[in-house]
């Protein structure tokens, strides 16, 4: 649902569900503010047009500005701490990998930037990237295309390849990545323990030991800097390892059993409140 103050501009959705875009502007509310915590199971581009934020993407925070593109990979997490003063306008693109993996894999082309492993090394990217490779250019062209409707999705397909291949271009240059701002250690730390446990019971008394600090102050440090409580992070994480891990064609209950959940009713309740859904539609 729609905040009083966002207004969408433009909104398309296209090839089911695996592409979706919206043009929106929050106007201006004279203080900043933070979103929630989320993550999604596509690849999502936020261009700003007008604004600045601070987007924190798994520990790692980038002062972000008008023109740069933030590039986010599947089931990271992230948040964005938005300065209200001023009113911000983006355009955002989620679009599935799935579409060109099959195109890619026929071509024998592999993209760095668009691995199956679901990590990302590099998240902002500088308008001065964005404008000379004409990235703004295409992610409006995306949907805009006035094709005839029998080969608009072929269309929209032909501009999300060149789209990826100039995000892909830019990290092989090597000057199209801002580096981040502020890399927290610490919060560093605790990602790289829960991605390595994922398939436990994660317990704060043994992360905190490993970590030789108290479970009090990691959980505060971690809160901090992420906007959310060590525990529903581990949520999250483990929920969204579990939608991928149903995608690949195993079971609700053997997604469960691989996230460390041995109640699968506790599984169910915090999936379906995470992702929207429940695990066994979500299977389908």
């Amino acid at each position: 649902m729609l905040k009083q103050n966002e207004r969408i501009i433009k909104e398309y959705s296209a090839i089911g569900d695996k592409l979706y875009y919206h043009h929106t502007i929050t106007d201006a509310i004279g203080k900043s503010y933070s979103n929630e915590p989320s993550a999604h199971t596509q690849h999502e581009v936020l261009y700003l047009l007008s604004g600045e934020l601070t987007y924190v993407i798994e520990g790692e925070t980038y002062r972000v500005k008008k023109g740069d593109m933030i590039f986010v990979a599947p089931n990271e997490i992230h948040v964005l701490n938005i300065d209200g003063t001023k009113p911000y306008e983006r355009i955002v693109l989620l679009f599935d990998m799935g579409i060109l993996h099959g195109i890619m894999k026929a071509l024998g082309t592999e993209l760095r930037a668009f691995s199956y492993d679901g990590k990302n090394e590099f998240h902002i990217i500088k308008s001065e990237y964005v404008r000379r490779h004409r990235l703004d250019k295409i992610l409006t062209e995306i949907t805009e295309t006035d094709i005839d409707a029998k080969y608009k999705k072929l269309d929209i397909i032909a501009r999300l390849i060149s789209f990826v291949t100039e995000i892909d271009r830019a990290i092989s240059e090597g000057d199209g990545f801002k580096s981040p701002d502020r890399r927290d250690t610490l919060v560093g730390d605790v990602i790289g323990y829960v991605d390595r446990h994922i398939d436990e019971k994660i317990k704060l008394d043994e992360l905190a030991e490993e970590l030789f600090i108290s479970k009090s102050t990691l959980c505060h440090k971690f809160a901090t800097v992420m906007n959310v409580s060590l525990g529903r992070y581990i949520t999250i994480k483990k929920m969204y390892h579990a939608h991928e891990l149903m995608k690949s064609g195993i079971s609700a209950h053997a997604a469960a059993d691989a996230v460390g959940y041995e109640n699968y009713t506790s599984f169910f309740y915090n999936y379906k409140k995470i992702m929207g859904r429940s695990p066994t539609s979500s299977h389908r």
